[in-house]
């Protein structure tokens, strides 16, 4: 299965990089395709709220690491990918008005890491809403067994972690 993945994947970039040398021919000499392309700007308040999310997923992180390192495991280390994927579920659940780990859009947990291309050998998901802080949502989720297990499972060594108008997202993967 993860070969088929591996071909699909190939497949892809083969395509998109076909794709983006037709383009580039297509521009005037001198202009680079990323300049062609338009860049939507953000408001300053859409940067403010971009840079809280942000610092909330770090933090979040952060105090993850910090019960890992309590308990003598290894820290995890963020995945590009799976942050992604974390962002995209607590906007799917914020925007289509539920709490749980089945999305309507993109089905279990583990069906959203294929569609996002997340290879794995071991994955866990963990969800929470209403709090405030990322220290509120670490000390909830350490004070709850089956979410403290995937926090603290030796298998898992990568995270990606989502928060968005209150609603949290932790996403981990061992390879």
């Amino acid at each position: 299965m993860q070969k088929n993945r591996h071909r699909t994947h190939l497949k892809i970039i083969a395509v998109w990089t076909a794709v983006s040398l037709i383009l580039s021919a297509m521009l005037p000499a001198g202009t680079s395709y990323a300049a062609a392309v338009p860049v939507p700007s953000l408001s300053k308040a859409q940067l403010q709220y971009a840079k809280i999310q942000a610092d909330n997923a770090a933090q979040v992180v952060k105090l993850v690491n910090i019960e890992r390192q309590k308990a003598g495991l290894k820290p995890l280390v963020v995945h590009t990918n799976l942050t992604k994927m974390a962002k995209t579920k607590v906007v799917d659940m914020y925007n289509h008005k539920y709490f749980s780990h089945t999305s309507p859009s993109y089905g279990s947990p583990f069906d959203m890491m294929d569609s996002f291309n997340i290879t794995f050998e071991y994955a866990g998901e963990n969800l929470a809403r209403g709090q405030r802080t990322p220290a509120e949502v670490v000390k909830d989720w350490m004070n709850s067994p089956d979410h403290k297990a995937n926090m603290l499972n030796p298998n898992y060594t990568l995270i990606g972690v989502g928060y968005y108008n209150g609603y949290w997202s932790q996403e981990f993967i061992g390879k």
